[in-house]
């Protein structure tokens, strides 16, 4: 079974959705996501959920 940010990620790759698109919406640095996708870094609840509902309604 996948955690809910594997499945996130793998939503966002199959929607084509990129770091720096999503960077601009959340309006943080490519390198942040890339650091949270990889479990170096943690999203505030409100920020994860703002990364979520982008990937969902894109």
């Amino acid at each position: 079974m996948i955690s809910h940010k594997e499945y996130y990620i793998i939503l966002r790759k199959r929607k084509k959705i990129t770091h720096n698109e999503l960077a601009k919406y959340l309006k943080i640095s490519q390198s942040y996501i890339s650091l949270y996708e990889n479990n170096k870094r943690a999203f505030s609840k409100q920020l994860e959920q703002k990364y979520r509902e982008y990937i969902e309604n894109k």
